[in-house]
């Protein structure tokens, strides 16, 4: 009786872990699929092509002013209805940076619904997510980003 009782605590123990560690499967994945050279350490900014006009406004500028400025920071576009518009838009050497990523499988899921028309600030560290951030009226997610 004793046995079978801690192997069922031992059971749930592993159940919670494996739960709260699977909480960015989807975005994590999504990644590694579109980035071959994924960053061990460094953030990841999201930027959709549609939503909040100003935060993507904002973002793409930050792109265009900062683009050279940090290895640690790769960019990744999704939901682009042109990629010739957004060509356009940020200039053909922006575009073709090795550090620009284009989502254009709408594989890039945000994990709060809720928030899927802002830029998200993907920060990892030993290849895992550590944290997720906005770029929003309230919440100023790029500002901190070349100061670290």
């Amino acid at each position: 009786m004793y046995n079978v009782r801690l192997n069922y605590k031992l059971f749930f123990l592993i159940v919670l872990l494996s739960a709260c560690a699977d909480e960015h499967t989807g975005l994590n994945r999504a990644i590694v699929a579109l980035d071959k050279h994924q960053l061990s350490t460094g953030s990841y900014v999201i930027i959709p092509n549609q939503g909040c006009e100003g935060c993507i406004s904002t973002a793409e500028a930050f792109v265009k002013n900062n683009i050279g400025k940090s290895d640690s920071i790769r960019y990744i576009f999704t939901r682009i209805q042109s990629a010739k518009l957004l060509r356009i838009k940020l200039g053909s050497n922006v575009i073709s940076s090795s550090k620009v990523l284009l989502d254009t499988a709408n594989m890039i899921e945000y994990p709060d619904k809720g928030k899927e028309i802002y830029p998200m600030i993907v920060t990892v560290k030993d290849h895992q997510i550590r944290r997720i951030a906005y770029q929003s009226p309230d919440d100023e997610g790029l500002s901190a980003l070349l100061g670290k």
